[in-house]
This record gives C-alpha cells, sequence and structure tokens, in this order.
C-alpha cells in the first residue's frame, strides 16, 4: 500500500514537472511566432513588409483598371506589381533605387536596379500648376477609415493646347516621387499611365485625381491592407 501511495506521488510529481515544461514550451514557441510576425513585431530580412495600400481607379480610352500601390511608412519603401508574368514586383527605395523582381527567358530568378534621381533631387516648382481653390472628400467608412480631403488645380499646358485639373492632399506620409518615379522607369516595369509630376508637385501632395481628355484617375482608398513580399526567391 506504502509503495502505491509513493508510486502515485511521483505520477502527480512528474505530470506537474510536465505540465510547467509544456508551459514553457508554449510561452517560448508564442514569443517566437510573434517575433516573426510582421503585424506585432520584428520583420524578418526576407520579407518585405507594406502595411497600408493606395488604391487607385482609372479609365483610359474609355477601359477602366486599378492601380495598387503597397506603402511601408516606417522605411518608406514602395511596392509595385506589373501586370506581367515575368515581373513579381518593383520595390521603390527612399534613395532613388527602384529594384526589379522578375525571371529571365530561362525562368531563372533575377534582381535588376534602376536609378530615378528626380525621387531625391530639390523641388523644382513649375508655374503651370495653379490652384482652382476647388477640393474633394473621398469617403473611406468602406474600409473604416477617415475621409481624405483634398485639394485641388489646373494645369494649362504650354506646348500645346488644353488642360488637365487634378487634386492632392497632404496626409499620406509618402515622397509622392517614389510613386511618380515609376512612371520613369525602362520596360515593363514602367507604369501603364502618366501620373508624373514631378517638378509640378511637392514631395508630400500625393495625387489623388487627375481629369484630362480620355483619361481619369482617383484614389479609391488608403489604409490598412498588409501584404508581404518575399525576398529570398530571388
Amino acid at each position: 500500500m506504502k509503495l502505491n501511495y509513493l508510486l502515485l506521488i511521483g505520477l502527480i510529481f512528474s505530470a506537474c514537472n510536465w505540465n510547467n515544461e509544456y508551459a514553457k514550451t508554449s510561452k517560448q514557441a508564442l514569443a517566437e511566432m510573434k517575433e516573426v510576425n510582421p503585424s506585432k513585431g520584428k520583420i524578418p530580412d526576407s520579407i518585405a513588409y507594406f502595411p497600408t495600400a493606395l488604391t487607385y481607379k482609372y479609365i483610359k480610352n474609355g477601359e477602366e483598371n486599378e492601380l495598387w500601390f503597397y506603402l511601408n511608412e516606417e522605411t518608406q519603401q514602395v511596392l509595385y506589381i506589373p501586370n506581367d508574368d515575368m515581373l513579381q514586383g518593383v520595390i521603390s527605395y527612399p534613395n532613388g533605387e527602384y529594384r526589379i523582381f522578375g525571371t529571365d527567358e530561362n525562368g531563372k530568378k533575377m534582381v535588376l536596379t534602376q536609378k530615378v534621381d528626380a525621387v531625391v533631387a530639390e523641388e523644382i516648382l513649375d508655374a503651370a500648376l495653379v490652384p482652382t481653390h476647388k477640393t474633394k472628400s473621398i469617403d473611406q467608412k468602406n474600409i473604416q477609415q477617415k475621409s481624405i480631403e483634398c485639394t485641388g488645380y489646373k494645369i494649362d499646358y504650354l506646348k500645346m493646347e488644353g488642360r488637365e485639373i487634378i487634386f492632392t492632399t497632404n496626409v499620406i506620409p509618402i515622397n509622392s516621387f517614389q510613386l511618380f518615379g515609376f512612371c520613369r522607369l525602362e520596360g515593363d516595369a514602367k507604369l501603364p499611365i502618366d501620373m508624373d509630376y514631378i517638378n509640378l508637385l511637392k514631395k508630400q501632395q500625393t495625387l489623388t485625381h487627375i481629369e484630362r481628355a480620355n483619361f481619369s484617375l482617383e484614389l479609391l482608398n488608403y489604409g490598412p491592407n498588409p501584404y508581404e513580399f518575399l525576398l529570398t526567391e530571388f
């Protein structure tokens, strides 16, 4: 009887130790999971993480499409994913570099770098940009975000007849020249539309609307839309 009692005490003690070790291991595993979860802690170097997105709609010659930019306001990096099977993504860096991630004709992963010096150059404002004193408000209730207030300008073409109206906002903390720089890339990494307003707008002015002949663009949303781009594949 005494032997059975001692065995029972030993089993209970072992079970307690196992539970303590299990709890410790679980807490450690949870901490490690949080460490590699970009939304909660440290981001692995193998991942380029973009918490928010700019979503545009544009109509060109009667055809409607969307244009997405993924932003990381902390690192000041911008991701654009071209509609091209051979290009997985283009990342803009605050120093004016654009890294193009894709595959060659043989299926081999590659990274090409282009530089757009105008991204980091001083602002040189053109007198063609004239305030219209009109405003727009982008309602973002659909993503539970605040409305975005926008200011209007007109641009009179100096070398040909015509005019366009644009609107901008100052509430998005990104260098807008990085967005415009995608228009200056060579090859298939280049944006499919013309939205280059370097030397017309200031760097803190993010474009929200364009109205010109046979073309219009409007910002639909700016808000949380996490995207992880895996760098180790390249």
